[in-house]
């Protein structure tokens, strides 16, 4: 009978540690979310091409990443931002606007910002996705926030975004479908600010 019970015991603990190995073993969306923003952070330099729809209209535009900084080159507009000033031109007003955006404005901006976003205002999880694939919703938890939640499609060999869905407080609805993204080179700083001897006769505009 003592050998019967000390193999229960024995039998009840390695069921315990198993129980608690799985549930460790189990990545939750934050983690794979930092596996996600890790990626990004260790490229010099990440370019995506991508179609963006909103209220009916689509255009599609090239991102260049390095941390903080991108820029944005699509049909008619130009956007430059070095971590703390932006400048945006549009060839359609032939001008030249300088503003230092909010971290939410940034993000919807640059669709790669929100994915570091998870770490502060969001609150992150997974929902059902196709094979291939992760499904990330991340629900606003600041009061206020431009953004009311993001839906992040991941493949998850890669750790590339293939979609990003803004829903912003107002309701509006930001399709963001991801074509390709590839590593880029190092890129110093003065890539991301607007080089005026590149576009004479330009005005600039300082909204700062």
């Amino acid at each position: 009978m003592l050998f019967v019970r000390e193999m229960k015991k024995i039998i009840l603990i390695a069921v315990a540690m198993l129980v608690v190995f799985s549930a460790s073993a189990v990545e939750t969306a934050d983690a794979f979310l930092g596996r996600v923003a890790g990626k990004l952070k260790s490229s010099p330099s990440t370019v995506a091409t991508y179609l963006l729809t909103t209220d009916g209209a689509s255009q599609r535009g090239t991102l260049t990443v390095a941390g903080n900084c991108f820029t944005i080159d699509a049909p008619g507009l130009k956007s430059w931002y070095d971590g703390k000033t932006q400048w945006t031109y549009s060839s359609q007003t032939g001008e030249v606007n300088i503003t230092e955006p909010l971290p939410e404005e940034v993000e919807q901006i640059n669709p790669f910002a929100v994915i570091n976003a998870f770490r502060r205002g969001y609150k992150s999880q997974f929902v059902p996705s196709a094979a291939g694939v992760k499904k990330i919703k991340m629900t606003s938890s600041v009061a206020g926030n431009d953004i009311s939640n993001v839906l992040l499609t991941v493949n998850d060999k890669t750790l590339d975004p293939t979609e990003i869905v803004l829903t912003l407080s107002s309701k509006q609805v930001i399709i963001i479908r991801i074509d390709s993204v590839k590593a880029g080179v190092k890129m110093p700083v003065s890539s991301f600010r607007f080089d005026k001897s590149k576009f004479p006769g330009v005005e600039v505009v300082d909204l700062r």
